[in-house]
Order: C-alpha cells, then sequence, then structure tokens
C-alpha cells in the first residue's frame, strides 16, 4: 500500500508539471502577438496580443530570462496580489530566450492622459487608492513604485496598478513613501482641473501627503475619507461594485432615485465607466431596477426622452452589452431584453441582429415558457422590418393574401398593369351610342346587384314593347348593327392577349387571382334583344304563310327552305 501510494503521489506529481510546462511553455506560440509594441521601457516591451479565441490581452516581453528579472519579479507580484484595480494575470513562459507575460489588456496612462475628463480622473484616483489600500491593509506589503509609469488603463476604463516587482513586506517608513508617492501623482494628475472640487483635493495632497515628516502623514484609510471620494458619481459606482452585500431596502432606494442621479453625468463617461456595471446581472434581476432603471439604459434618448445615452453612446457602449447577454439563458433577463426589444432593435446593426440575435430568438420559441415565446414572437415581427422576412422567415413564401377593398384606387401593393376593362370601356363610349352609359362604379362589388338589375329591367322593358310598323323595327336592327360592328372593332381579345402578355413580362405572379367573382352568365340586353327581334320576325313570318293541313308532312314546305 506505501508502494502503491508514492507510485500514485509521484505520478500525480508528474501529470501536474507536465500540464504546467504544457501551458508554460505553449502560451506564447498559442496567441497572436503584434509586432510593433505599444510601450518599450529598459526592462521589457508591451506588446498588444489575442489569443485562439479571439480575446484581445497584453504580452510583456523581456529579453532577460533569469529568475531575478523585473518582468519575472512583475509576473509573480501579479500573480500573488489579486485585486480589481490591480492588472489581472493571465500566464507567465518562457520561450525562445525570452520571457513572456500575458495579461489583461491595458495601455499605459501616459498614452491616454489626452482622453481623461475630472469624472474619469476621479474614479481612476479611487481605483489607485483601493489598490493600494488592499496592499497595505490585506497584503501587509508595499508598492514602492507608485507613479504615472505604473499606472495603466484597461479596456473597460478603469485604472489598474502595475508596477508590482518592487514590492516588499510593510514598515511605516515604507507606506508613508508610498503615500507620498501618491500624493505627488494625485497633484500631477489633478493639476489640470479647475473645477473647485478638485482644487481643493489637490490642496490637500501638497498640504498633508506630501509633508516632510512622515509621521505627520495620513494612512490610505484617511485618504479615501476625503469628501473627494464622496462626489455623486463615485458613490454610485462604489454602490454598485458592492451591490451583492447590500440589504433589499437599501437596493430599493437606491434604485429609485438612480435614475434621476445618472442624468447628471455625462453621457460617455455614463458608456465607458458605469454600464457594465448598471446591465450586470444582479442588476437585471432587481425588481425595483427592472421598472426605474432598466427601461432609461436599453432605450435610446431618441425612443425615450428619460434614456440616458443618446443614440451614438447607445451604439457603442449598451449594444454589446446586450448581444453578450442574448446568450444568457436566463428567463429574468431574457424576458427584460424582450420587453424592451422594440425600444432598441433599431440601433442594433444588422449583423449582429442577423448573426447573434436572431439565433438566440429562435431559439426562445422552443421554450417550455408560454411568456418567453409570446414576447420572442414579437420581437421576430420587429425584426421582419428591419431585416427583411427573408431573413427573419426564409424565402419559401408564396402570395396567398390579395386586396379586396371595395372602390379602393390605390392597391397596397402597387401594380403596372392596365386596367383591360377601362379601356374597353371608354372605346364602347366613344362609340356614339345615347343608351349605354358607364361609371366607374360598377367596378365595386356593392354595384354588382344593380347592374344585374338594370340588364334585367332593360329587358323587361323591350319584352313589353308593342308591335310598331317595320319601319321602327327596320332602324332598331340597323341601331344593333351599327353596335355590334362597333364592339366587334374593339378587338376585345387581342387587347386582353397584348395585357395579359405584357404583365407576364412585368411580374409572373397575377396578385388579382383570387378577386375574379363566380357569377353566373346572364344573357345581356343585346342579346335579349336579338332574341326578342327574331322571335317577333318569326311570328311575321308565320302571319303571311299558307296554312297547312293536317298532311303538311306530305307536301309542302321544307325545313330547308325556311333558311331566308
Amino acid at each position: 500500500l506505501v508502494l502503491l501510494s508514492t507510485s500514485l503521489s509521484k505520478t500525480t506529481k508528474l501529470i501536474l508539471l507536465d500540464s504546467l510546462l504544457q501551458e508554460m511553455g505553449g502560451a506564447a506560440s498559442s496567441c497572436s502577438i503584434d509586432d510593433s509594441p505599444i510601450l518599450k521601457t529598459a526592462d521589457w516591451n508591451l506588446h498588444h496580443a489575442q489569443n485562439d479565441d479571439s480575446c484581445p490581452m497584453s504580452v510583456f516581453i523581456s529579453s532577460n530570462n533569469t529568475p531575478q528579472s523585473k518582468l519575472n519579479s512583475l509576473g509573480r507580484g501579479l500573480k500573488q496580489f489579486r485585486h480589481p484595480s490591480i492588472i489581472r494575470y493571465l500566464n507567465l513562459s518562457q520561450e525562445n530566450d525570452k520571457t513572456y507575460l500575458f495579461t489583461e489588456k491595458v495601455c499605459p496612462l501616459s498614452l491616454l492622459r489626452g482622453q481623461q475628463n475630472t469624472f474619469s480622473s476621479s474614479l481612476g484616483l479611487l481605483q489607485i487608492s483601493q489598490a493600494v489600500q488592499f496592499l497595505h491593509e490585506k497584503g501587509n506589503v508595499t508598492h514602492g513604485n507608485i507613479g504615472e509609469s505604473s499606472i495603466f488603463v484597461a479596456a473597460n476604463g478603469c485604472w489598474k496598478l502595475g508596477g508590482l516587482d518592487q514590492v516588499h513586506d510593510t514598515k511605516q517608513s515604507e507606506t508613508s513613501r508610498d503615500i507620498l508617492a501618491l500624493g505627488l501623482f494625485i497633484t500631477e494628475v489633478l493639476g489640470e482641473y479647475k473645477d473647485p472640487v478638485s482644487r481643493k483635493f489637490m490642496d490637500y495632497a501638497k498640504s498633508s501627503l506630501l509633508l516632510p515628516d512622515i509621521s505627520r502623514r495620513p494612512d490610505i484609510s484617511q485618504v479615501l475619507q476625503h469628501e473627494y471620494f464622496h462626489q455623486d458619481h463615485l458613490m454610485i459606482f462604489q454602490f454598485l461594485k458592492d451591490l451583492t452585500l447590500k440589504s433589499e431596502e437599501e437596493k430599493a432606494k437606491f434604485f429609485i432615485s438612480l435614475g434621476k442621479e445618472l442624468k447628471a453625468i455625462p453621457s460617455r463617461v455614463l458608456g465607458v465607466h458605469f454600464i457594465g456595471l448598471l446591465l450586470s446581472r444582479y442588476v437585471m434581476m432587481d425588481s425595483t431596477a427592472r421598472i426605474h432603471l432598466i427601461p432609461r439604459i436599453l432605450q435610446p434618448q431618441s425612443k425615450n426622452h428619460q434614456g440616458l445615452l443618446c443614440d451614438e453612446d447607445f451604439k457603442e457602449f449598451v449594444v454589446p452589452e446586450i448581444r453578450k447577454m442574448f446568450l444568457v439563458y436566463d428567463t429574468g433577463i431574457r424576458l427584460v431584453l424582450l420587453q424592451h426589444f422594440e425600444k432598441y432593435s433599431s440601433a442594433v446593426d444588422a449583423d449582429t441582429l442577423e448573426e447573434d440575435i436572431l439565433p438566440s430568438l429562435l431559439l426562445g420559441l422552443q421554450d417550455t415558457n408560454a411568456a418567453i415565446v409570446s414576447q420572442t414572437l414579437r420581437a421576430l415581427a420587429d425584426l421582419v422590418v428591419i431585416l427583411g422576412p427573408e431573413i427573419v422567415i426564409g424565402k419559401n413564401r408564396s402570395k396567398i393574401f390579395t386586396d379586396g377593398s371595395p372602390n379602393r384606387k390605390v392597391p397596397l401593393v402597387p401594380e403596372n398593369r392596365p386596367d383591360v376593362r377601362t379601356k374597353v370601356l371608354d372605346a364602347m363610349l366613344d362609340s356614339d351610342q345615347p343608351d349605354l352609359h358607364y361609371s366607374s362604379e360598377h367596378d365595386s362589388w356593392n354595384n354588382w346587384g344593380e347592374e344585374e338589375e338594370n340588364q334585367i329591367s332593360d329587358a323587361e322593358k323591350i319584352h313589353s314593347l308593342p308591335e310598331e310598323t317595320e319601319e321602327r323595327e327596320r332602324n332598331l336592327q340597323k341601331d344593333i348593327d351599327t353596335l355590334v360592328r362597333n364592339v366587334q372593332d374593339l378587338d376585345i381579345l387581342k387587347l386582353d392577349l397584348k395585357t395579359s402578355q405584357k404583365a407576364k413580362v412585368e411580374d409572373d405572379i397575377d396578385y388579382f387571382a383570387d378577386m375574379i367573382p363566380d357569377i353566373k352568365t346572364t344573357l345581356s340586353s343585346i342579346d335579349k334583344l336579338e332574341i326578342s327581334l327574331e322571335d317577333k320576325n318569326k311570328d311575321r313570318n308565320l302571319k303571311f304563310a299558307a296554312v297547312d293541313d293536317a298532311s303538311a308532312d306530305e307536301g309542302g314546305w321544307g325545313d330547308e327552305e325556311l333558311e331566308w
């Protein structure tokens, strides 16, 4: 058993050592490092890089790979002391006689001084002071190198403390030296601002933090008690950082008034420093925040006059957060996103909607939660307007519905089709027939019954005419022959054929195919008039014919001889 235990222990150690060596040796080769550094020092060069997952990070590279090199000391310090305001350590490796220190993506403050303002500088000084407090009170060490060269800015705008290559155990004289260095840094940062709050804190730093007598210098906790660090935006920032430690009553009171207080902060400062905290999981899940705060964050000012961010800042800072939240499969968060989808969807770029948000929405249709499915369908309806139905529901579609509105002059879907009936009837009106009248109202469904009644009425009048002289019948026959010739001259069949061919070239789909009414064919007034005249002619001929006897079939005129 002892031998087995010893063997397993050695095997475990070998496995751990092998995995550690693989991690350290393959770190530099498994990422893409920019060729040109953004900062050069005597001990190392700082480069931007990306790992295999396209995650941005920074790489400190040194040609000195000895254990006593400053880059190795910096790596050990960052790895040992972890704090939100200290540069986050990722990995340390050696390859090709070089040392590589991988950290979160940061940029030296010296390169970004022109982009800072009073809000971002006050937040940065708060973060650096908290990092120093952590080293003094929790780590029991002193930094020994506080200054602009050891301050970096992360991608989210937070200031990060670096330069931990000279940390050592705490002594009163050493901590006082950190306070002195911090005072010099504060006066350097606030020297360019003229607002009363900044000037007052700078005077405090000069009069207290730079005292020659180290025993009279305040410690870092006393510095953080200054009213400069109790400004409204700093208190809001700190409350959001410590949100999980607050009671429900404190959070409810805080979120009810937070929207009005954030209005005093510039939109860009909110986007850089606060949006990540305001859209965190703990804020999104708070019932009070969902009512009083979230609508003002997820809706740009163009959609909500109480919105906190202008449209430009909304697209830059809020849209990326929305994209990430759609990848979180939490019922509460998804319902909040769907509730305000109509307001912010137009501000999201088409690529993000199609590639990231649309697949997540379609996945929500398969959920068993009825509220999610219902809200998702509403969101998809909003997406159809932005992306088009071909992208949202696919290209396998056909024309099903048509516009059947009575007396509609302008169709819902514009059609470049000539109205055949209008052309024919216009030509008939030009044929000098006083008894025929056409109105556009005959196109409506409501007047079809009236048209049939008019036709029946005309026929009844024709049948009720008394027998008149042959001269009047001859004139009436001439009028009928003229009308028939005029109609034949129109060549309606050819006109319909040309129109249908032209329409087919323009558009193969007949949107009005379903609108053709199924009406039983009735004889027109002209046809009835012709039949009536034929009957009268037959009656007239019978009057002048010889009377046949019962044996008319044996002799007399046959049917063939009666063809006049």
